[in-house]
């Protein structure tokens, strides 16, 4: 593959990534991209019924930061009332993150902007090119695993 090819593959790959992060700032989400994750995976863990902190050790290698990234990042989102943390009373070393309703409150604010966002692009790429762009990503993501 020719150097230009790939240039221009970094070039539409860090594309989407400032889109992401535009996308976060036109919505009003006074946060970053990590931080969003990490409520959005407490999220599913508690609609899950899973509770515990021993999970929290993950989100190092899920969002791709340090353990003292987590634990900072974890400290602003309790600071900004988006989440709570109490010692688990089966496992003192371990804490319980919970979200609060203002965390709730700012991922349903997300997951609608994002919503009314994925229905607007499927309309103009239209039903053929969606179903190609779907095709496209999982195959990225299957080769990427692979290397």
């Amino acid at each position: 593959m020719d150097n230009s090819l790939k240039s221009e593959l970094l070039h539409a790959l860090f594309l989407l990534k400032n889109l992401n992060y535009q996308r976060f700032r036109r919505w009003k989400i006074d946060m970053n991209m990590p931080a969003f994750a990490f409520l959005k995976q407490l999220q599913v863990r508690e609609d899950k019924g899973e509770i515990g902190g021993a999970w929290i050790s993950e989100m190092k290698d899920y969002l791709c930061v340090s353990k003292a990234a987590v634990s900072q990042m974890l400290g602003s989102l309790e600071k900004r009332g988006l989440v709570t943390r109490e010692p688990d009373p089966e496992n003192r070393r371990t804490i319980i993150v919970k979200l609060t309703e203002a965390g709730r409150e700012t991922i349903d604010q997300y997951d609608r902007s994002f919503d009314n966002f994925i229905g607007i692009l499927a309309e103009r790429f239209g039903e053929s090119d969606t179903r190609e762009i779907i095709r496209l990503i999982h195959k990225f993501a299957e080769i990427s695993e692979e290397i």
